[in-house]
């Protein structure tokens, strides 16, 4: 569609808040380099339009439709965005110092535009191409990040600073260790950010190490708790062996029960480790979602 096109002068900021106020759609409007600094353009649709390079610190955007916008190196400098509609627009270089960013329609799963060219680009098979496009949403992701932080805006700060973290992972080389070590950060841990993926994660490892300290078994008042012992007992040793992984894990200590070959010593060192570790991320997670309450 065509661009409208706008005399950017001292008269532009009067003109376009007049037919806002009219009900008029702005969509498709070429603003590009223009200073719209201190518009109101509240509940204004504008979608589609370029605004590169443009200066609205200070603008009301409350609500704005602003999708598909071209916001590339736009300033937005105690510009108020709440409620307003940011979906695959350009927002490369946009300064979002003391930018006012809640209840924003980012788009699903929060990716930007940049992020979603990378995935086709990479489907292309233009490897190249990709690696700049989630260079971009990365730098993008951090900008907002940073933004939000300073609002304490816990939860958006927690979804951009993950998508952050997945632009940057799909920089590296396919199979690289960075990139296989920083999916598994991803799944187990959801980056720090998700409780459901770190409660998963505790509860996977409690139960593994439970097995595996089932294989050599475990001392417990003269006797061996294990898979292969004499007086095995499905429900008795399983829960015996629970309780002793959990113990471990929480690194409360061991009590009446030991682990009897080098093996369950060695299962018995990772989880004490590990499980201080995810615990650590575990409390830290738990905060943050205090804080943001």
């Amino acid at each position: 569609m065509k661009k409208q096109k706008f005399t950017v002068d001292e008269n532009i900021i009067p003109e376009l808040e007049a037919l806002n106020s009219k009900n008029k759609n702005l969509s498709n409007s070429n603003l590009s380099n223009a200073n719209l600094q201190n518009i109101n353009l509240v509940n204004c649709d504008i979608q589609n339009s370029d605004f590169s390079k443009a200066n609205l610190e200070n603008a009301s955007l409350y609500g704005a439709n602003l999708k598909g916008c071209n916001l590339f190196k736009v300033n937005l400098k105690n510009a108020n965005l709440n409620n307003s509609n940011l979906e695959n627009c350009n927002l490369l270089g946009v300064n979002f110092e003391n930018t006012k960013l809640r209840n924003i329609k980012w788009g699903e799963n929060y990716k930007v535009v940049n992020e979603i060219e990378a995935e086709t680009a990479y489907k292309n098979k233009d490897y190249k191409l990709a690696k700049e496009k989630y260079r971009e949403a990365e730098d993008i992701y951090r900008a907002i990040k940073i933004s939000m932080q300073s609002q304490t805006l816990g939860e958006e700060t927690g979804q951009f600073f993950i998508r952050e973290m997945i632009a940057k992972r799909k920089q590296f080389d396919r199979f690289s260790g960075s990139r296989i070590g920083s999916k598994i950060i991803e799944i187990t841990t959801g980056y720090g950010e998700k409780l459901g993926n770190i409660a998963f994660t505790i509860l996977g490892i409690i139960i593994a190490c439970m097995f595996l300290y089932g294989i050599e078994g475990v001392s417990y008042q003269g006797k061996t708790l294990g898979f292969f012992s004499d007086d095995f007992s499905l429900v008795s040793t399983l829960g015996n062996l629970f309780y002793f992984s959990v113990v471990v894990y929480s690194t409360v200590g061991f009590g009446e029960m030991v682990p009897i070959g080098p093996l369950g010593k060695s299962i018995m060192i990772f989880e004490g480790i590990i499980g201080g570790l995810v615990l650590a991320i575990l409390i830290i997670a738990l905060y943050k979602k205090s804080m943001d309450r």
